[in-house]
C-alpha cells in the first residue's frame, strides 16, 4: 500500500505557485505529490520516509482545573 502525503507529517505546501507541494524529509518541491516524485528517483521503490501526523484529535476539557 502506498503511503498517503497528505497524512505524513513532513509533508507541506509551499509558497511556491510552480511547485505546491513539498517533503521536508527528502527535500523536494514538486508539481506532483512528492510520493510520485520518490518512486520514480528510486526505480519504483515506495517512499520510506512516511510518518504518520500525529492524532490532533485529543481535545481539551475547558472544564479541567489546570486551565483556569
Amino acid at each position: 500500500m502506498s503511503p498517503n502525503c497528505m497524512k505524513c507529517k513532513h509533508f507541506y505546501i509551499t509558497f511556491d505557485q510552480r511547485n505546491p507541494k513539498g517533503c521536508k524529509a527528502y527535500g523536494i518541491k514538486s508539481q506532483q505529490m512528492p510520493k510520485m516524485v520518490v518512486k520514480a528517483a528510486n526505480n519504483g521503490s515506495e517512499c520510506i520516509g512516511f510518518e504518520a501526523k500525529p492524532d490532533k484529535s485529543k481535545s481539551k476539557d475547558l472544564a479541567d482545573s489546570r486551565y483556569w
